[in-house]
């Protein structure tokens, strides 16, 4: 950290080796582009309802080599018996000797796998325990830590290797699926499947152990082999290390952005003649005001464009010159934000590290770089984040405070601007505006779109300038069209929801039905509803009669024909036996399948009269009243009165209530 070093060294000079060490004599170190060839070990476990385990798959690779193998438990072979890529031992406690062995002969960089921390390796070391066998896996056999950290993610250190987790490393690259489960991932990024339907999974695995150990191999190993072609398909090892070598942080901890930022700010500040707190000593008591929304109406309206601000925060750091040492230092070179905090013109670093980042960031994204590009994003925007949060030994109240109150000025110098010249500016959320085009501009939405950003920027540059003595670093830019749009409003009130609305996108493909924050983007919903959502806005948006399309919908319904569109897939947030007070419908059906209320933290079910049932349990019985309600009425209402029309009068013929 103090030698500015951010990935790989070269070191000249004459060294001596004892047995585990090199000692450089007068070394002397420079920077290197050195990037290893990882050697890459996919793992996946099958276990059984006693809660052993069955098996373990390996899919291991390198440069010039692979290997497939699978270890599995038998009793009708000897131990050490192979057959093809399976191996066979009649303990368990074998499986787990042979797993620490074949790791540690394969002695790979990197460990990957779907859950691989709190699934496959927590259980191998907890069955590891249980027999007496440490986890000696770490390059110099040490025991690996594997524990949650506060934030209640799974995390785990092995000396010498890296472990990348799936989901957690694709919800940090922002990828985004329906849900992270092996299977929906690999069908979307492959087009191809797990060998194993999650309907009735348990059972299928416990028949495969008993009746057909090759497939149940099969399987394990085809799970290992996924994860490993998502990786490679995404490129995810790349842009991991990407990150690392951009943040300094080893590949491991590239999610950390309170330790990227220390990696950068504790050098700068020491050369400056201080010293940081320790993050202990920082004491919780205030967080910023976040970003600015303001709503109009909900409602139908026509040509809306949007404008955003470019990466909003990190420009106004630079505008203002906000950072920890700047604040420290305010009475030197003194300026004042739009909300009276001052820092100092000259004595801060953050803003020309932002800068640099931004250069390099025009030029990979120019070198088609885009893992270059995206981790220099995600690295600037946990900037404000990081100084925002008092887990940061850097964090004061004024740091988050000076940004959102500077970036609220801005959204609100904005929308004044264009409010003065006529337009009517219905929705604005933190960084960006939607805008009404007057009817004489719609027909050259793009190019109006242009000029009004173009006038933006150079009103707001004025701005900074004569009341700042600053030169502004902040541009808005023109970002999409909306020919026909509709700002939802919230439950029973007159005003307009927050970071939700439908429209038709103007692309250059074509005119798209596109939705932000609606049921038709929430996994939580049904199909059903999702179809359902979609289809009333391409009928309204496209004026068309809706009156028999709702009414054939409840219809078929009713008559069982959309059984399999009436699945609820929802996440337990902790173990369902911990749910006491209130108890919701997926913990209910959770408990169905595991009393214990241990393992499950997803569940697929659908409400039947009996209440919630499990897929697993084949649900029968089907309360169609219950998604009438709840999951298409909802959706009618939250449109149909903007067209004067009401959904129990069309499915029920029920006139609506007066009063």
């Amino acid at each position: 950290m103090e030698r500015f070093i951010f990935g790989g060294i070269s070191i000249d000079g004459s060294y001596t080796r004892n047995r585990s060490s090199l000692y450089f004599i007068n070394p002397v170190v420079h920077s290197s582009d050195y990037k290893p060839e990882f050697k890459v070990f996919s793992l996946d476990i099958e276990t059984g309802r006693d809660g052993s385990i069955y098996s373990i798959g390996i899919y291991f690779t390198s440069k010039d080599f692979e290997e497939k193998i699978v270890i599995m438990r038998s009793e009708e072979f000897p131990s050490g018996y192979k057959n093809e890529y399976i191996k066979y031992y009649q303990q368990e406690k074998e499986l787990i000797t042979q797993f620490i062995y074949i790791l540690n002969y394969l002695d790979p960089d990197i460990i990957i796998g779907w859950h691989v921390i709190g699934f496959d390796l927590d259980f191998i070391q907890r069955r590891g325990n249980f027999y007496n066998i440490p986890l000696k896996i770490g390059r110099d056999l040490s025991i690996p830590t594997i524990k949650k950290n506060i934030h209640n993610n799974w995390m785990c250190n092995i000396n010498g290797r890296i472990i990348i987790d799936g989901p957690p490393t694709l919800r940090g690259a922002f990828y985004t699926f329906e849900n992270y489960k092996l299977e929906t991932v690999a069908n979307e990024v492959l087009g191809i499947g797990k060998d194993i339907d999650e309907k009735g999974k348990v059972d299928e695995i416990e028949r495969r152990f008993r009746e057909d150990k090759k497939a149940l191999a099969h399987y394990n190993i085809l799970d290992a082999i996924l994860v490993t072609q998502i990786f490679n398909k995404l490129s995810i090892i790349d842009l991991v290390y990407t990150r690392a070598i951009t943040s300094g942080l080893t590949m491991d901890r590239v999610g950390m952005s309170v330790a990227a930022f220390d990696f950068f700010m504790l050098p700068q500040i020491h050369r400056k003649g201080f010293v940081a707190p320790d993050s202990d000593d920082m004491v919780m008591t205030h967080r910023g005001s976040g970003g600015l929304v303001f709503i109009k109406e909900p409602g139908f309206y026509e040509s809306i464009i949007v404008l955003d601000f470019k990466s909003l925060y990190p420009s106004i750091i630079r505008t203002f010159f906000i950072d920890p040492l700047s604040r420290i230092n305010s009475k030197t070179d003194p300026l004042l934000t739009p909300v009276n905090i001052a820092f100092s013109r000259t004595e801060n670093v953050l803003p020309s590290y932002i800068s640099s980042l931004m250069n390099k960031r025009e030029n990979a994204k120019k070198s088609g770089d885009m893992h270059l590009s995206q981790a220099i994003k995600i690295l600037m925007n946990s900037f404000y984040g990081v100084m925002g949060t008092p887990l940061s030994r850097f964090y004061h109240p004024d740091l988050p405070d000076a940004i959102t109150g500077s970036g609220q000025w801005f959204l609100n110098l904005t929308r004044e601007y264009l409010e003065e010249r006529g337009y009517n500016v219905i929705y604005g959320d933190t960084d960006s505006v939607f805008v009404q085009l007057k009817k004489d501009e719609r027909e050259n939405y793009d190019k109006k779109g242009k000029e009004i950003t173009e006038e933006i920027n150079n009103y707001l540059n004025k701005i900074v300038k004569d009341r700042f003595n600053l030169e502004s670093l902040l541009e808005i830019e023109y970002e999409k069209h909306f020919s026909k749009f509709f700002l939802p409003g919230l439950n029973g009130q007159d005003s307009g929801a927050k970071k939700r609305y439908a429209g038709i996108l103007s692309t250059e493909k074509g005119d798209i039905l596109s939705f932000a924050g609606m049921e038709f983007v929430r996994s939580d919903w049904t199909i059903l509803a999702k179809e359902f959502q979609y289809r009333l806005f391409e009928l309204i948006f496209n004026s068309m009669e809706v009156e028999n399309y709702i009414k054939e919908i409840v219809k078929k319904l009713l008559a069982g024909e959309f059984d399999n569109k009436l699945i609820y897939k929802k996440k337990l947030t902790k173990p369902a036996k911990t749910y006491t007070k209130i108890v919701p419908p997926q913990v209910k059906a959770a408990l169905l399948i595991d009393p214990e209320g241990n393992s499950i933290r997803s569940i697929e079910y659908i409400m039947t009269h009996e209440g919630p049932i499990p897929l697993e349990l084949s649900p029968g019985n089907i309360d169609y009243d219950h998604y009438i309600e709840k999951q298409l009425k909802p959706i009618a209402d939250r449109i149909l009165p903007f067209i004067k029309k009401d959904f129990e009068t069309i499915v029920f013929n029920k006139q609506p209530e007066l009063f």
